[in-house]
């Protein structure tokens, strides 16, 4: 394919095809994440866009020749296809903020509250706790091949949603609830995830006190606080078995989610 004798219908079609690559690998999981350079993201998109164009103009995507002639129906186009990326990004990250989400959630159980630090994914302050575990989803993800599975998504997401069929003011009430789920999802996932240290470090607190009305000499609250710590941490240790069991099983569900979310916002 000449780039230099593309006619006007292949350049809007590749701008469209460029906009949704860059806007989805923007927000997805760990390519997308605040630690990779602004240029980086673009760069990458780039040579997406690239290889997916030729790819999807072979297989008869074309733009609209409506859209081409009216230059606020092509605004409009260029904005679909943007909130598009932002949409799947949001989706494609159910389970990491599930995962972040559980490892807050026990850190501030366990005591790590006090030992903030910066997540450089996100470039917000979180328990060291929630790091680990999102580092370690993030090896899971990638030792899985899940990187194939943002392509192949992408991929599939130009024959399921063409370009300027994003209709921004389109939304579906099934979409609307897909994204109630969704969240609810994310938080019962999280909770699943956490409970193993939450729960013995509730037993611990409540043992604690118990002691500390037997024995008031007994400073039962500064020796929680060791307690509590270096019993999450066992814990968390003997847990690694069940985390990563539930985090693969999660990581199955994720494209045929990833799809359903395409032809819910392809019948939109």
């Amino acid at each position: 394919m000449n780039v230099f004798q593309w006619d006007e219908a292949q350049i809007l079609t590749f701008f469209h095809v460029l906009v949704r690559v860059t806007s989805v690998t923007a927000f997805v999981p760990i390519f997308g994440d605040k630690v990779v350079p602004a240029i980086v993201k673009i760069l990458f998109g780039l040579a997406l866009a690239c290889v997916v164009h030729p790819v999807a103009w072979a297989g008869g995507m074309r733009i609209d020749p409506a859209v081409a002639e009216s230059a606020g129906r092509l605004a409009m186009s260029v904005g679909g296809e943007a909130l598009f990326g932002v949409a799947l990004g949001f989706v494609s990250r159910w389970i990491f903020d599930a995962i972040q989400f559980s490892g807050h959630f026990a850190g501030i159980a366990i005591g790590f509250s006090m030992a903030s630090v910066l997540d450089p994914h996100s470039e917000t302050q979180t328990v060291s706790f929630a790091e680990m575990q999102y580092m370690l989803a993030a090896l899971l993800f990638l030792a899985m091949d899940g990187h194939h599975l943002y392509l192949s998504a992408l991929v599939d997401s130009f024959r399921i949603v063409p370009v300027t069929g994003v209709k921004i003011l389109a939304m579906s009430q099934g979409l609307a609830q897909y994204f109630i789920n969704m969240t609810a999802e994310v938080f019962l996932l999280g909770l699943k995830l956490s409970a193993p240290v939450v729960t013995v470090v509730l037993l611990v607190n409540l043992t604690f006190g118990m002691l500390a009305r037997a024995v008031p000499q007994l400073n039962a609250l500064i020796l929680s606080f060791a307690a509590n710590i270096v019993i999450g941490l066992f814990v968390m240790v003997l847990s690694l078995p069940a985390f990563v069991s539930m985090v693969n099983g999660a990581f199955d569900s994720y494209m045929p989610e990833i799809e359903r979310f395409l032809h819910l916002l392809g019948s939109s």
